[in-house]
């Protein structure tokens, strides 16, 4: 009934959809946001929102998103944007209730970044013009995609500066959505035997998804992912208590670096050149075989994060992850022997 609601307002709006001008900015005095996407991309876009809203202070923001997402839009945010959430399959009292919100406000403008389902469609279709984000194809840098669709400047790069004295306490997130870019059990002892040598008697913390923690089997303790308000309310004054953050290509590694907190990112397949933003406080760590290239290659047992595990991983060093030659998408064959 719900998706009906959804495709039937769709059809009815649009007209409505097209491109914004800067003219259609600059003018519009309220713009809702619709973030229903993976946790990584809801992250990024909501540190490109925060520079939006930064462009145009003098605008009424609205954001619509999961009550997952919830308490990560309203940190990152604060009060620059009334922030909105429900869940359309438990809750759809609530979002008609948005919906009235929405209508009473009469919002000039409205935008999906990285959120390609119905509902975000349906939420920004309450705006007087929108427009569907369709950046999701290719390789370009996560971040940028966002801005070109928000018409925003590039900024300048900016790699991390810090080093890693006084570590007391650190969260380790091994899992992403992607196989080939997690750590399985095997390779997490490995990382946690690195982590026990280089900070000897610092709190470690796991972080994983409800299917990892009922199998696993290691001392440290351990951080159950749920996708919910309170949930995700407990992560973040996990990660803010934290003095380091150890992470995967995924979701967490995101959110830690948009709250300044000393972060390792641990690349396979994906290049940090094409997934950290300009300015991070994550200092990237990847296989230098693969430097410049975005494997697409479907491994079952990736070489890249087993060659990680083999050095020192913690030795972290600044470069231009490959900025200076672009990047290229590998389909055909594992670059490394």
């Amino acid at each position: 009934m719900i998706n009906y609601l959804f495709r039937r307002r769709l059809a009815k709006t649009r007209d409505r959809a097209g491109e914004i001008t800067l003219k259609d900015l600059e003018q519009a005095r309220k713009v809702v946001f619709a973030l229903f996407a993976r946790y990584g991309d809801v992250i990024i876009s909501l540190s490109v929102i925060k520079e939006f809203i930064r462009r145009y202070p003098d605008k009424k923001y609205f954001l619509v998103t999961s009550h997952q997402m919830y308490p990560y839009a309203h940190k990152l945010l604060g009060p620059q944007a009334t922030v909105m959430s429900f869940d359309k399959r438990r809750n759809p009292i609530r979002l008609m209730k948005t919906v009235s919100s929405l209508k009473r406000e009469g919002v000039d403008l409205g935008f999906n970044p990285w959120s390609s389902g119905d509902e975000a469609k349906f939420i920004i279709s309450y705006a007087r013009k929108f427009h569907f984000y369709t950046g999701f194809q290719g390789i370009g840098n996560l971040y940028d995609r966002v801005r070109d669709y928000l018409r925003l400047p590039h900024a300048c790069r900016v790699p991390p500066a810090w080093s890693l004295d006084g570590v007391k306490s650190l969260v380790i997130c091994p899992c992403s959505t992607a196989p080939a870019k997690s750590l399985d059990q095997e390779r997490l002892r490995k990382l946690l035997e690195l982590v026990r040598q280089r900070f000897p008697g610092a709190a470690v913390t796991v972080a994983v998804p409800p299917q990892e923690a009922r199998n696993i089997t290691i001392p440290e303790k351990i951080f159950v992912f749920q996708k919910s308000k309170v949930a995700s309310q407990a992560f973040l004054k996990l990660l803010e208590a934290a003095d380091l953050v150890i992470s995967v290509d995924a979701g967490p590694l995101h959110l830690a670096d948009k709250l300044g907190i000393r972060t390792i990112g641990l690349f396979g397949p994906t290049t940090p050149l094409g997934v950290l933003d300009r300015v991070t406080q994550v200092a990237a760590v990847r296989e230098p075989g693969l430097t410049g290239f975005f494997c697409g290659v479907k491994c079952r047992e990736p070489r890249c994060l087993d060659r990680l595990l083999t050095g020192d991983l913690l030795d972290c060093r600044v470069t231009d992850y490959g900025e200076s030659r672009g990047e290229t998408w590998e389909l055909a064959q594992c670059r490394l022997k």
